[in-house]
């Protein structure tokens, strides 16, 4: 065993790191995925070029295939602020590189109509958001915590949802606003987006947590957000390190595959 100790507001913790769960979606090239604003869904072909053929099982020596991805669409993937700018960090810039500190929260999503929180005015009275009500009646925050881990109630079905059939939840602003001002930098969400499925094409809760005005530069373009993970049920609230794995890659997201190991008291 591996074992990481931390220690946080005063209390130590430790961290069996050859026990992680895993929260990324896998990633089918043969069945259905999520589907979020019809984007693609991920293609597996073969590499042909001359007599060669990278499929074993049409008789070529290897298997050598071309993926054609989409990640904010159909799989787990974590974003930073160039998602709204080209002029700000990459994911391969912004993404952590160290353990983080992580709390795992249950919220259960609610109608717009029944509080008197915000949006930016696209809203319904029928759309299910998570508010900062009930953010803060289920999250008890820890000192030194930087990530978190939302997990919307209910959850079942989200491994191969079409969110054009059932509309995807949602954060409210004041929501986002509990979530920075609890110092909390990166961001871990089961749900397609921060932001509502039409939204007048201003994304204004990632802008929020960007803190990226528009045609202005994000003040807070260290911070990143991962959306469409796949939180199982083994893994309970609680105090967590966050492995948050993210390719090199320069651009706005990357296929990601956010890692958690429980911590338990000392």
């Amino acid at each position: 065993m591996i074992e990481a100790r931390v220690l946080l507001a005063n209390t130590g913790y430790r961290a069996d790191l050859s026990a992680g769960i895993d929260l990324a979606l896998p990633v089918d090239f043969n069945e259905q995925n999520p589907s979020f604003y019809g984007l693609p869904q991920p293609r597996m072909t073969a590499v042909e070029a001359g007599g060669f053929v990278g499929d074993t099982r049409r008789g070529g020596s290897c298997n050598c295939t071309t993926l054609e991805l989409t990640p904010h669409g159909s799989m787990t993937h974590t974003e930073s602020a160039a998602h709204l700018d080209e002029r700000e960090a990459t994911i391969a810039e912004a993404a952590p590189k160290q353990l983080l500190a992580c709390q795992l929260v249950s919220v259960t999503t609610q109608p717009f109509g029944d509080g008197d929180e915000s949006y930016n005015g696209f809203e319904s009275d029928e759309d299910l958001i998570i508010s900062a009500e009930a953010l803060q009646s289920q999250w008890s925050p820890i000192d030194g915590v930087q990530a978190l881990v939302l997990r919307s109630l209910p959850d079942e079905g989200k491994a191969t949802r079409d969110y054009s059939d059932v509309p995807a939840p949602y954060l409210t602003h004041e929501a986002i606003e509990v979530i920075l001002a609890r110092g909390i930098d990166h961001l871990v969400l089961d749900l397609p987006s921060l932001d509502r499925y039409e939204d007048g094409g201003i994304l204004p809760n990632h802008r929020i947590f960007w803190q990226l005005p528009l045609g202005g530069r994000a003040a807070a373009a260290h911070r990143t957000v991962t959306e469409l993970a796949l939180i199982p049920k083994e893994a309970l609230d609680g105090l967590y390190l966050l492995d948050l794995q993210v390719p090199r890659m320069l651009c706005d997201a990357a296929p990601s595959r956010p890692l958690l190991f429980p911590l338990e008291r000392l």
